[in-house]
């Protein structure tokens, strides 16, 4: 292993109990007939960046689709995979599916390495999940955090969507309120968006979904809601007590370098960034080289500052001046002072950063301060 800092690995595993209504991510239902061929192919993956890279990774992160599908027999032959590349104290997250996780030994997963979960809640009002076709109830997602928790698991985290059928502030209240209550340290919460093509945007369904206004309504009593109760806001969509930040997901807003291995996964290494297909077989049958699809370079003073500016602690100008002697940092200072008034930022010495009223605004705002 070179001295280069640590990275990131990302594993996407494309498989789901049933696909929900609003779901525009890459993965198909079961998929059990490729279980064995997707994971012998992730650990040849791990071995083949690994040896391309020669890198450590400080987090690991199981995305899907449903990774706890797998079951724990596969996940631990991932694991035993990666441990030679990860560092001592790496974060690995794997992301469940409450209504998929009663078979699931959660003391295993934590015997194999994995010490955070996080669960799709989404919601804990049972008409909003059979709205978006979720497979669990709010009674069976809080009984999977119970079970992971006695299993010695304290951190987790859920996620709640907003504009979703149906919802209410009432019922956006009570689901925080539920969440809050089973003693979760991390809670992501993202507007529903609409996706062409999924089985929501063809349903009736689509017309009880919150306009753009209404919308922003909920996101903003969300953020005060969620701050009352101790989740602080470090990112567009997400929350977390107190030094309870999801460390994998941060890296990708600090322009910091990671792998992703499986179909759809992206890459930042080197400078360099770039995809898999969204594609199972492609995974499986083309060489790793072959099927890597380049999207961009990466790593320019304006990415940096745009991902900085999803973080609560904003962009630090002095810092992006020091790491981008080109970057126009004084200009974008002066860009920025006419959005303090109105609430949109904030600015503490040479720190830009975004209010919850801004982070609504992130796009427009991101190109009137920047550019």
């Amino acid at each position: 292993m070179n001295k280069k800092s640590p990275a990131g690995l990302y594993i996407h595993v494309p498989f789901c109990m049933q696909k929900c209504r609003y779901c525009d991510f890459y993965s198909f239902p079961k998929g059990g007939e490729y279980f064995d061929k997707y994971k012998k192919r992730v650990i040849e993956a791990i071995d083949f960046y690994g040896k391309r890279y020669a890198r450590r990774y400080n987090s690991l992160y199981f995305g899907g689709g449903t990774p706890l599908l797998l079951g724990e027999e596969h996940l631990f032959d991932i694991m035993e995979a990666a441990k030679p590349f990860l560092t001592e104290d790496a974060e690995v997250t794997a992301e469940g599916n409450p209504g998929a996780a009663e078979r699931i030994d959660f003391s295993a997963l934590r015997k194999m390495g994995i010490n955070r979960l996080s669960f799709g809640l989404q919601s804990a009002d049972d008409r909003e999940l059979e709205a978006l076709g979720r497979i669990h109830t709010a009674k069976e997602a809080a009984e999977t955090v119970k079970s992971a928790q006695r299993a010695g698991f304290d951190n987790i985290s859920l996620d709640l969507m907003l504009g979703i059928p149906y919802q209410t502030e009432e019922s956006l209240l009570k689901s925080i309120e539920f969440c809050s209550s089973l003693g979760v340290s991390h809670i992501s919460c993202y507007m529903l968006k609409i996706e062409e093509g999924t089985p929501l945007a063809k349903s009736e369904l689509r017309f009880l979904c919150a306009d753009e206004e209404k919308s922003a309504d909920l996101y903003l009593f969300a953020c005060e809601e969620l701050e009352k109760r101790g989740f602080s806001q470090y990112e567009i969509s997400n929350f977390a007590k107190e030094g309870r930040r999801s460390f994998h997901n941060t890296r990708y807003w600090l322009d910091d370098e990671y792998i992703g291995i499986g179909p759809s996964a992206h890459s930042f290494m080197e400078g360099r960034r770039f995809y898999t297909e969204r594609s199972i077989r492609d995974f499986l049958e083309v060489s790793f080289d072959e099927n890597e699809k380049e999207e961009s370079s990466g790593g320019s003073w304006d990415e940096f500052a745009m991902l900085r500016l999803r973080l609560s602690d904003g962009l630090d100008l002095a810092k992006l001046a020091e790491k981008f002697p080109e970057a126009p940092a004084d200009e974008i200072f002066e860009r920025a002072k006419p959005f303090e008034a109105p609430g949109l930022l904030k600015i503490k010495g040479k720190t830009i950063s975004m209010t919850p009223k801004g982070f609504l605004l992130s796009n427009a705002l991101t190109a009137e301060i920047l550019f």
